[in-house]
């Protein structure tokens, strides 16, 4: 009775021995703070790649913005000191506002536009539209009514006084570092400019 007693008692101590182990480990791995920063960094990665991302996006945007203000400008510049023009070098000026956007993958969409604005007796100014170009892949209003409004749209301050303008409409996609996330964004910009050397700048037909 009494060795059974030893045994018992022996058994017993070991398995108090191995739950204060047990305990003493587990205590121990919680006082540990070595991987602490590595989980935390963890956690925080993706969130901090996703603000630098989206900073690095609103910087592209406005930067894409104001190429594509810059393209209308130089394009309508270009065009204002032509007395005429002919379908190819207009497109050739297309190609050159294109490079402003360099080094986008994409190239703008452009149309010009010569408007004129015709005084008619005791009615408002009569506004027409002369001629127009534009790229292939410019886009043009689904609705009838609205595309055939803005072909011949002026802001209203252009209209008092008979006068011809060039139209330059510039569209360009941007497409976000995050477009899993985000959708692409649509930009235009829209540039008046009258003609310098002559009061209208013919379109087909050769100096």
């Amino acid at each position: 009775m009494m060795g059974y007693f030893c045994k018992f008692s022996s058994r017993l101590s070991e398995r108090s021995g191995v739950i204060r182990k047990t305990h003493s480990a587990v205590k121990s791995f919680a006082r540990d703070q070595r991987g602490v920063s590595a989980v935390e960094f963890a956690l925080l990665l993706p969130v901090m790649i996703l603000i630098y991302a989206g900073v690095a996006d609103v910087s592209r945007g406005v930067d894409a913005n104001r190429k594509v203000s810059r393209v209308a400008s130089m394009v309508g510049d270009l065009i204002s000191r032509q007395i005429s023009v002919m379908p190819a070098q207009l497109d050739d000026v297309f190609k050159i506002g294109a490079t402003l956007m360099i080094p986008s993958g994409t190239a703008p969409e452009i149309r010009v536009s010569f408007i004129k604005v015709e005084a008619v007796q005791n009615r408002p100014n009569l506004v027409k539209l002369d001629w127009s170009q534009k790229t292939a892949g410019f886009k043009e209003s689904s609705n009838r009514v609205d595309r055939e409004n803005k072909q011949t749209y002026l802001p209203e301050n252009l209209r008092q006084e008979p006068m011809n303008y060039i139209r330059v409409e510039a569209q360009y996609t941007y497409k976000p570092l995050l477009s899993a996330v985000l959708p692409d964004i649509a930009m235009e910009e829209i540039y008046y400019i009258s003609p310098r050397y002559s009061d209208s700048i013919r379109y087909g037909i050769s100096k």
